[in-house]
């Protein structure tokens, strides 16, 4: 009788209700996406903090070649190197000490 039936589960994850306070502007703006895109404001939101984790962890992984290079290049890339060249002292996560500014004196006549 069920021969041949392709059965299809969807399962969806556990929802939990969360209480947020947003701005008018930021609501009106999820109402006007979600019926544009025919879906409620909590899909929406979904899908936002969805997006960013992943923007997040690209992030992350743009710069792990880094770690591993930098067992080979220790010694080969000095502090003058990286205060030269601000890309390459992000990307090796330098921040140079600020340099001590001296300020004039000017000595008033009595």
């Amino acid at each position: 009788m069920y021969e041949g039936t392709a059965y299809t589960y969807l399962w969806e994850t556990m929802k939990k209700k969360v209480t947020l306070s947003l701005n008018a502007r930021t609501v009106a703006m999820l109402r006007k996406a979600g019926a544009r895109r025919a879906k409620p404001m909590s899909a929406i939101v979904d899908e936002l903090v969805e997006d960013l984790e992943k923007k997040e962890k690209a992030k992350e992984d743009d710069f792990a070649w880094l770690k591993e290079m930098g067992t080979w290049l220790s010694g080969k890339i000095t502090q003058k190197d990286l205060e030269e060249d601000p890309r390459l002292a992000y990307a090796w996560g330098y921040k140079p000490k600020k340099k001590a500014v001296r300020k004039k004196v000017v000595k008033k006549k009595a």
